[in-house]
Order: structure tokens, then C-alpha cells, then sequence
């Protein structure tokens, strides 16, 4: 891991053995303080995120985290090299109970279970594998522990961040006169597949589907998708009503490239916006209102600001500037300006109507975005991560409205 930088982004020293050992215990201990909050003894996790979050890596297993004691990663299929904790080999779940036993370690009378990631049949049949514990709902436990990053968390996503900004940067030179915004986008996804990008973005919700990202040109940045996305678009295919839709970009139209990061498993966010010909004087208003709100709740953002405070400053500034129609979308409004990430796209915190308390540590895309009826949208996204002195800036490339 030579070469990434740590917690302060300062350091560019390699990752020693220890030194991620050491990271690995510090995400266990941040689980763990989660499970002693709800009266659980211990948490078995199998759902490929907090594996990776767990282990560095996704095998077809079940990480056993008690509140006391080694961990144990019990494996069906797969070489798993873990950080902490032993490598045990499984057929099936129902044998965990027994090893527990045959090697002295206590049975959990709470167990924390993954009620929101796994499907209802295998959470049955887990629970079923202790049936002298209580089963407890363990998901959003385990999303709270994920949303404050560990020094090579913030590392990874630096690295990713620096990686996606150099490319969308260079953005307009991939256009061609005529494409169509599908072609504009199959551009910018093949040179991040050719820069080492993965593919994909990881999303948490059962009615969330993974991409790479989305372009949308003009009118389409409007357009309703069922996602859970700031601005979704219509997509090409009803079965995937999402992002670019095949139309020719023409003068007068905004160019939305919003491309997640992806190299190493932890993501970054960005959205630049590019321009076909000239805009209305209008778009490049909203484009500086977009800012604004980006500076102030990135001075906002220090430990102990409340997410719904960041979310109230941003709707009030959208008033102030006459824009608050156009905020977020037109017929159905995203209900936030911003949300976690790192392994998935969408994680804790989200800036929003929500109480949660920003914390050192804790990595968000500020997404404020705008749209102009005939011309598309305006507004930047990009990555942060909360530090003492507020949000820093990991996304780093211009910020303007760029000319294609």
C-alpha cells in the first residue's frame, strides 16, 4: 500500500502489517462499543460490506465479532487473509454454535444480526443457529460504526478521490461533436476502467442499484427515476430507469458528469458540470448559489454539528437566492444535500431533517444542485471528510461550469 496518505492526509508513508493490523482493530472496537450499546454480546455479520469492512476483503463466510474475545471468521468458499482474528473452515452456519463451544467460548444470550442487509430467510436461519439468543436487529449498529473512517479508510478514499478528480477534470477533452450523452458517458467509463476503477458503486437499500455513475444532458437531469438519488434521469431501459438516456447534446444544454470513485473498494463523489455552447446568465447564478452552499456548510461541518442545522442553512440559502423551486429537482425534490460514503455510496451521515451529530473522521458528498428548465442542471458535488476545523476538501479540480 505504498504511497497512500493517512488520517491528516499529510503522510505519505507506506502501510506496514502492523499498521493495518492496528487499523483493523480500531474498526472491531468502533463495532463493538456499537454492540455494547444495545445490550448485544456479540454481532455475526455476513453481508459482503461489513466484510469488507471487517476483513479487507468479501469470501463467502461469517464474521463472528464477540464483544469479548477473538473474532473468528467462520469460511464456506474462500482464502481469506485477515487482519484480526482466525480462519475457520465452515459447510454450513449451523456448525458456528458448536465450535464456539468446543474451543471454551461462551454462546451470546443477544446476538446482533444484519436486519437490513441479508434477506429474511438467512436472518431465520442465523437466528436460528443460536437458539438460546435473542436475536437483535444489528444494521444499523454496524452502519454507525462504518461512518466514522479509520486513518486507512480516509486513505483509500483520498487516493480514489485524487484518481476521479484528475478525470473528470479532463472531461471535456473525451467529447466529440455529435455524441449523444450515452456516448459522452461510455467515454468517461472507459477511461476510469482503464485508470483502475472497479466498475461499480455499492449502495445500501434493497431498491438501490449499482452503477458506475451517470451523465445527464440538458432536460434530462429533471427527469424522475424511482433511485434514491439527488438526480437520477431517465435512463435508456425501463428496467434500469437511471442516468444517461441516449439524447444528442445540443447548444444551450448543461452537461452533468457524476462518476463515483471506485479503485480500492472505498468510494469518493464528484459532479462537475460542463457546458454545449452558451448559457443563460441564469445558470450561472445558480451554479455560484451551488457553491455558496457548499463553503458555508463545509465551514459548518465541524464535530458536533447537527446534520438538520447544515440541511436548514442549505434550504435557506436556496430561499435567499429565489431558488428554492429549483432545488434538489423540480417535480419530486431530494429531501437531502448530502450523505456518507465509503464502502457504499449512500452511508451515515446524511445531511438532512436528521439529529446525527457530525463527527471527526466521518467522509460526505455536499451535493447541492439546481435545475434550469430547458438547459439542465448546475451545481457541484464533492467529498469531504469532517476534521477539526470543518470539512476538507478531498475532490480537488475546478469547479466552474467548463466549456465542452
Amino acid at each position: 500500500m505504498s504511497g497512500i496518505k493517512n488520517v491528516d492526509l499529510d503522510y505519505t508513508g507506506d502501510w506496514t502489517e502492523a499498521l493495518i493490523q492496528g487499523d483493523f482493530a480500531k474498526r472491531i472496537e468502533r463495532v463493538r462499543a456499537q454492540l455494547k450499546r444495545m445490550d448485544a454480546q456479540a454481532a455475526l455479520c455476513t453481508a459482503n460490506p461489513n466484510l469488507l469492512y471487517l476483513t479487507g476483503g468479501i469470501c463467502d463466510g461469517f464474521y463472528y465479532l464477540p464483544v469479548e474475545g477473538e473474532p473468528v471468521f467462520f469460511v464456506r468458499r474462500g482464502e481469506p487473509e485477515v487482519p484480526v482474528g482466525q480462519v475457520v473452515r465452515v459447510r454450513k452456519p449451523e456448525q458456528i454454535p458448536s465450535w464456539l463451544q468446543g474451543e471454551g467460548m461462551p454462546l451470546p444470550d443477544r446476538l446482533a444480526l444484519e436486519d437490513e442487509d441479508i434477506s429474511r430467510a438467512l436472518y431465520a436461519r442465523l437466528a436460528g443457529a443460536f437458539p438460546k439468543a435473542q436475536a437483535q436487529p444489528g444494521s444499523r449498529a454496524l452502519r454507525l460504526a462504518r461512518s466514522v473512517k479509520t486513518p486507512l479508510e480516509l486513505s483509500l478514499i483520498a487516493q480514489g478521490c485524487q484518481i476521479q478528480s484528475e478525470i473528470i477534470a479532463g472531461a471535456a477533452q473525451l467529447y466529440r461533436e455529435g455524441m449523444t450523452d450515452w456516448d459522452f458517458a461510455c467515454a468517461v467509463e472507459y477511461t476510469c476502467r482503464r485508470k483502475g476503477h472497479l466498475g461499480v458503486f455499492r449502495t445500501f437499500g434493497e431498491r438501490m442499484e449499482a452503477h458506475m455513475g451517470t451523465l445527464l444532458a440538458g432536460d434530462n437531469a429533471a427527469a424522475v427515476s424511482p433511485y434514491d438519488f439527488a438526480l437520477g434521469g431517465a435512463g435508456r431501459h425501463p428496467s434500469l430507469p437511471v442516468g444517461q438516456c441516449g439524447a444528442p447534446i445540443l447548444d444551450g444544454q448543461t452537461v452533468m458528469v457524476d462518476f463515483s470513485a471506485n479503485y480500492n473498494g472505498y468510494l469518493g463523489d464528484i459532479t462537475r458540470i460542463f457546458a454545449k455552447g452558451v448559457l443563460p446568465k441564469e445558470a450561472y447564478a445558480l451554479h455560484e448559489l451551488s457553491l455558496q452552499i457548499q463553503r458555508e456548510l463545509a465551514q459548518m461541518g465541524k464535530p458536533g454539528a447537527c446534520c438538520a442545522a447544515l440541511y436548514e442553512r442549505a434550504l435557506e440559502i436556496a430561499r435567499e437566492g429565489g431558488a428554492q423551486r429549483c432545488f434538489m429537482g423540480l417535480e419530486r425534490q431530494a429531501r437531502f444535500v448530502g450523505h456518507g460514503l465509503g464502502i457504499q455510496i449512500n452511508e451515515l451521515p446524511v445531511i438532512a431533517q436528521a439529529d446525527m451529530a457530525l463527527e471527526r473522521g466521518m467522509v460526505i458528498a455536499l451535493e447541492p444542485k439546481f435545475i434550469v428548465p430547458g438547459v439542465g442542471a448546475v451545481g457541484t458535488e464533492n467529498t469531504y471528510v469532517v476534521m477539526e476545523e470543518g470539512m476538507r476538501l478531498l475532490t480537488r479540480c475546478p469547479q466552474d461550469i467548463l466549456p465542452l
